[in-house]
């Protein structure tokens, strides 16, 4: 499709196709220049649309990206819960390494995440947001009840404080172990090493620690 033959989508089916068009043209752009490549121009142009066009389908940029963020949080909650029911009931650790590997083998998950209350939520309308915190607060409570089968004693209120947190934790940690290519640099010198979380080396204890104050 180019912007020359573009035709405006009518049909549910058409309207959810452009749609998903676009959130391909974004995942590429941002998974290989971050969030400030993923502009609302250069997703028009690697899509095949115009600017223009593109305000049919998404109010901004920014509603792009949401939208990519909740069809990858879409895709992780099943995984989740599949990566769960492999570990023993009550075992802290392997349930610890079983989450952490999730997000590890989800960057740009881990990565939208992160910029989530400072970049996604904002330049999107009030209902946008509204739309986004039920989805999530859906997913989350999926999650929450495949946490439960493995740690029983844990109360739903409890596992849904834990899955909140532990999303948190690894949004906080996000940045810092994914430094800018500079910041990268510096950090890697011996004096300054240590001050580089790893989250596939330092997230399973502090995730298991969430979770034995559920357990």
């Amino acid at each position: 499709m180019t912007s020359t033959t573009f035709q405006r989508a009518r049909k549910p089916e058409e309207i959810q196709a452009r749609r998903e068009t676009l959130l391909a043209a974004a995942a590429e752009l941002f998974d290989a220049e971050g969030p400030l490549g993923a502009g609302l121009n250069a997703i028009a142009a690697r899509a095949g649309f115009t600017k223009s066009n593109v305000y049919r389908y998404f109010e901004s940029r920014e509603e792009v990206l949401l939208s990519l963020f909740l069809a990858e949080m879409g895709q992780l909650v099943p995984a989740f819960a599949a990566a769960m029911a492999a570990t023993p009931a009550d075992d802290l650790d392997a349930l610890a390494d079983a989450v952490t590997q999730q997000f590890v083998a989800r960057p740009r998950f881990g990565h939208l995440t992160s910029i989530l209350s400072s970049t996604l939520e904002t330049n999107v309308s009030e209902d946008t947001i509204v739309m986004v915190k039920r989805s999530m607060a859906g997913m989350v409570a999926e999650i929450a009840a495949a946490l439960r089968t493995r740690l029983p004693g844990a109360s739903a209120e409890d596992a849904l404080w834990a899955v909140s947190m532990i999303g948190s934790l690894i949004a906080g940690m996000w940045p810092a172990a994914h430094p800018a290519p500079a910041a990268e640099r510096v950090l890697s010198r011996p004096e300054f090493i240590r001050h580089r979380p790893n989250i596939e080396r330092d997230a399973p204890r502090a995730v298991r620690a969430i979770l034995a104050s559920i357990a």
